[in-house]
């Protein structure tokens, strides 16, 4: 995890650059406001309890487009900016634009030109995630724009970004499960017996009740996740939720100090 206390500016006159990055390196836990913007953008965008879907690259086109639209949405309210007359945001009386790529570089539309731009950036397959600050002056862009008008930001550009925060964000439960468990979890043939796989194949893991959702696709996964305590039992698994106070006692037992009122637990009993 990268924190930046007023990183370096490649532009120390631009006043405006400077009140911008103070103001957002002074929020406190910028790197978390980042991370889980990010990753509640994706998961709204991916919709898994909906689509049984699970990463970025089962996105439809459009789909795609639209995550950096929710990126700005969500950062916004995180950080609790308000919304530009012009640009995205307004800080310290400064309009700025918010880009996300889940690449390596921005498209900057004409409306950005010459103004500050904050930079988003997050990799759902290696988990990590930043925020940077930049204007946009043509020595920054490449020459060449696509069809919409939009140029982007050149390897000179990239090298002059003012960091503010950069590190892990919130991981994606499904990714980080090995390819056989997951693969095993998404054919179960019904969502009760892909719930049973779940527990059977992510025990010690704390599951998230989104993830409960997203291998069940039903309205009543809770309940399904309920009635397969007794069914795993028999098989050695015991099953937690923390909505319950004695689950919770086992949670902490079993070293879980922080988890959520809704998460899930399996543990394998030899």
């Amino acid at each position: 995890m990268t924190l930046f206390q007023n990183p370096e500016v490649s532009s120390p006159n631009d006043q405006a650059l400077c009140e911008v990055r103070d103001f957002l390196c002074g929020r406190p836990d910028l790197l978390g406001i980042v991370g889980r913007a990010i990753r509640k953008s994706f998961d709204e965008v991916i919709d898994g309890p909906r689509t049984g879907r699970y990463r970025i690259e089962q996105l439809e086109k459009t789909e795609k487009t639209y995550i950096g639209t929710k990126v700005e949405i969500v950062l916004r309210t995180e950080l609790g900016l308000e919304r530009g007359h012009v640009l995205d945001n307004l800080i310290r009386g400064h309009e700025v634009d918010t880009k996300f790529t889940v690449g390596s570089t921005w498209m900057i539309p004409r409306e950005a030109i010459n103004q500050l731009c904050l930079l988003a950036t997050g990799d759902d397959n290696n988990g990590r995630c930043g925020l940077g600050i930049l204007r946009m002056v043509p020595e920054v862009l490449t020459n060449g724009a696509n069809q919409d008008g939009k140029r982007s930001v050149s390897a000179l550009g990239r090298g002059q970004i003012t960091w503010l925060a950069q590190g892990q964000m919130p991981r994606n439960f499904m990714l980080d499960l090995p390819d056989a468990a997951r693969a095993t979890i998404m054919s179960a043939p019904s969502g009760r017996q892909a719930i049973w796989e779940l527990f059977r194949n992510a025990t010690g893991r704390l599951i998230p009740r989104s993830v409960i959702e997203q291998v069940a696709q039903q309205k009543d996964s809770a309940k399904r996740a309920r009635e397969s305590k007794a069914v795993l039992a028999k098989e050695g698994i015991q099953v937690l939720c923390a909505t319950y106070k004695e689950d919770r006692a086992e949670f902490v037992r079993h070293g879980f100090k922080q988890f959520n009122d809704d998460d899930w637990l399996s543990i394998r009993h030899p």
